[in-house]
Protein backbone atom coordinates (compact mmCIF):
# COMPACT_ATOMS: atom_id res chain seq x y z
CA UNK A 1 0.00 0.00 0.00
CA UNK A 2 2.79 2.56 0.00
CA UNK A 3 3.70 2.36 -3.71
CA UNK A 4 0.83 4.84 -4.36
CA UNK A 5 2.36 7.03 -1.59
CA UNK A 6 5.94 7.13 -2.92
CA UNK A 7 4.24 7.54 -6.47
CA UNK A 8 2.19 10.49 -5.29
CA UNK A 9 5.05 12.23 -3.71
CA UNK A 10 7.68 11.63 -6.67
CA UNK A 11 5.36 12.61 -8.90
CA UNK A 12 4.90 15.79 -6.75
CA UNK A 13 8.85 16.65 -7.03
CA UNK A 14 8.69 16.25 -10.67
CA UNK A 15 6.28 18.75 -11.24
CA UNK A 16 8.16 21.21 -8.78
CA UNK A 17 11.01 20.31 -10.67
CA UNK A 18 9.17 21.11 -14.02
CA UNK A 19 8.18 24.34 -12.73
CA UNK A 20 11.09 25.59 -11.47
CA UNK A 21 12.99 24.32 -15.09
CA UNK A 22 10.09 26.30 -16.58
CA UNK A 23 10.65 29.52 -14.68
CA UNK A 24 14.69 29.05 -15.60
CA UNK A 25 14.28 28.06 -19.52
CA UNK A 26 12.16 32.09 -19.18
CA UNK A 27 15.02 33.77 -17.20
CA UNK A 28 17.88 32.61 -19.80
CA UNK A 29 15.36 33.14 -23.05
CA UNK A 30 16.70 36.95 -23.48
CA UNK A 31 20.08 36.10 -22.45
CA UNK A 32 19.69 33.16 -25.26
CA UNK A 33 18.16 35.29 -27.97
CA UNK A 34 21.03 37.46 -28.05
CA UNK A 35 23.58 35.55 -28.18
CA UNK A 36 21.90 33.80 -30.88
CA UNK A 37 21.68 37.02 -33.21
CA UNK A 38 25.67 37.41 -32.17
CA UNK A 39 26.55 34.12 -33.45
CA UNK A 40 24.33 34.45 -36.54
CA UNK A 41 26.50 38.22 -36.78
CA UNK A 42 29.41 36.17 -36.43
CA UNK A 43 28.90 33.54 -39.34
CA UNK A 44 28.50 36.21 -41.97
CA UNK A 45 31.97 37.60 -40.87
CA UNK A 46 33.45 33.67 -41.54
CA UNK A 47 35.31 32.11 -44.55
CA UNK A 48 32.26 29.32 -45.51
CA UNK A 49 34.90 26.42 -45.18
CA UNK A 50 36.16 27.26 -42.00
CA UNK A 51 32.61 27.87 -40.48
CA UNK A 52 31.57 23.98 -42.36
CA UNK A 53 34.74 22.38 -40.53
CA UNK A 54 33.84 24.58 -37.45
CA UNK A 55 30.02 23.33 -37.25
CA UNK A 56 30.92 19.65 -38.25
CA UNK A 57 33.64 19.47 -35.06
CA UNK A 58 31.14 20.85 -32.46
CA UNK A 59 28.16 18.03 -33.95
CA UNK A 60 31.12 15.46 -34.17
CA UNK A 61 31.84 15.45 -30.35
CA UNK A 62 29.19 15.07 -26.96
CA UNK A 63 30.32 18.59 -25.08
CA UNK A 64 30.33 20.44 -28.48
CA UNK A 65 33.53 22.31 -27.88
CA UNK A 66 35.16 22.84 -31.22
CA UNK A 67 37.78 25.49 -30.11
CA UNK A 68 39.91 24.59 -27.24
CA UNK A 69 42.91 25.83 -24.71
CA UNK A 70 46.43 23.92 -24.54
CA UNK A 71 46.39 23.47 -20.81
CA UNK A 72 49.39 22.20 -19.16
CA UNK A 73 50.81 21.44 -22.58
CA UNK A 74 48.01 19.17 -23.62
CA UNK A 75 44.69 19.26 -25.82
CA UNK A 76 42.12 21.00 -23.54
CA UNK A 77 39.78 18.29 -25.37
CA UNK A 78 41.19 14.96 -25.57
CA UNK A 79 44.26 15.84 -22.91
CA UNK A 80 46.49 14.72 -25.45
CA UNK A 81 49.87 15.96 -25.21
CA UNK A 82 50.78 19.01 -27.64
CA UNK A 83 54.27 19.20 -28.94
CA UNK A 84 56.27 22.67 -28.03
CA UNK A 85 56.85 23.46 -31.52
CA UNK A 86 53.34 23.07 -32.01
CA UNK A 87 52.79 24.86 -29.00
CA UNK A 88 55.06 28.28 -29.64
CA UNK A 89 52.99 28.13 -33.23
CA UNK A 90 49.76 28.24 -31.33
CA UNK A 91 50.93 31.53 -29.35
CA UNK A 92 52.05 33.07 -32.54
CA UNK A 93 48.38 33.40 -33.78
CA UNK A 94 49.35 33.39 -37.30
CA UNK A 95 47.33 30.35 -38.50
CA UNK A 96 45.04 27.98 -36.92
CA UNK A 97 46.43 25.03 -35.62
CA UNK A 98 44.71 21.63 -35.01
CA UNK A 99 44.91 18.84 -32.36
CA UNK A 100 46.48 15.75 -34.08
CA UNK A 101 44.64 13.36 -32.31
CA UNK A 102 40.79 14.67 -31.90
CA UNK A 103 40.82 17.52 -34.68
CA UNK A 104 39.63 20.26 -32.13
CA UNK A 105 40.64 23.69 -33.03
CA UNK A 106 43.91 25.24 -30.44
CA UNK A 107 44.41 28.35 -28.96
CA UNK A 108 46.41 29.08 -26.29
CA UNK A 109 45.29 29.16 -22.63
CA UNK A 110 45.42 33.38 -22.59
CA UNK A 111 43.33 34.26 -25.25
CA UNK A 112 40.86 31.23 -24.16
CA UNK A 113 40.85 33.16 -21.40
CA UNK A 114 40.93 36.89 -22.35
CA UNK A 115 37.16 35.75 -24.33
CA UNK A 116 35.78 33.93 -21.45
CA UNK A 117 35.66 36.84 -19.14
CA UNK A 118 34.09 38.76 -21.92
Amino acid sequence: MTRPKNIAVKDGVLQNKKSELEKIIVANEKEEKHFQVMAAEARTQVEPRLLASYEKIRTNYRNGLAVVPVERDACGGCFNAIPPQKQSEIKQHKKIMICENCGRILVDDSLHSSVELK
